[in-house]
């Protein structure tokens, strides 16, 4: 007789998610690379380009900027994006990921700002 085996829960568990994972890939691909690819990448290059810019809007309001601080509004900006435009999560997670690397870029812009602002009010 043949030597079976069987499959512990943490085994299905595993396949179901790289089903679930190979599944949402899919969608994602063909939302973006179907026959309507051309308005959808528009659409999702204008809302991220708005997400990026209410990002940069919410740090100017801050007094002081420290990393912590805005990766916190990355991801209330993030999360609110998601619910109101109902952006699928990972593509959400994706590019709060990309803004937050832009962590460096983004204190340069808030210190300039604040170091003309100083300039202004002293004269």
């Amino acid at each position: 007789m043949g030597n079976s085996k069987k499959m512990s829960g943490a085994e299905k568990v595993a396949i179901g998610a790289g089903v679930a994972v190979l599944s949402a890939a899919s969608a994602g691909a063909y939302y973006l690379f179907g026959p309507k690819a051309k308005a959808h990448q528009k659409k999702a290059v204008a809302l991220m380009a708005k997400m990026k810019r209410e990002v940069a809007s919410e740090v100017k309001k801050a007094e002081k900027i420290t990393k912590p601080i805005y990766h916190k509004v990355v991801d209330t900006v993030s999360s609110n994006y998601e619910k109101q435009y109902k952006i699928h999560k990972g593509d959400a997670k994706a590019f709060a990921k990309k803004l937050k690397n832009e962590w460096k870029e983004a204190n340069k812009k808030v210190n300039k700002t604040v170091k003309k602002t100083v300039k202004k009010f002293k004269k």
